[in-house]
């Protein structure tokens, strides 16, 4: 089984004013190995790739911050599966 990411899409809702797809994001994960540095990288994009606002359900910081843990979360999970098929 290849070890590499062959393919990638990141969607992040709730971190700007309309759902986005973090497509740089995407690029960098494409075609290499999930390792710690690579996904750190890739979740710092994702990062810098949205632009959240703070309202009454919480502060642009919360936002932010909120989307790299899910982003990391949902590319570990994505791996673990596909590891697995």
């Amino acid at each position: 089984k290849s070890k590499t990411c062959s393919d990638a899409r990141i969607a992040l809702g709730g971190v700007a004013s309309i759902p986005l797809r973090a497509k740089e994001a995407e690029r960098v994960l494409a075609g290499r190995e999930i390792k710690d540095n690579l996904l750190e990288r890739v979740i710092q994009i994702a990062s810098e790739e949205t632009s959240p606002i703070s309202d009454m359900n919480a502060s642009e910081e919360y936002k932010r911050e909120l989307g790299k843990i899910l982003v990391k979360r949902v590319v570990i999970e994505a791996w673990e599966r596909a590891k697995r098929a």
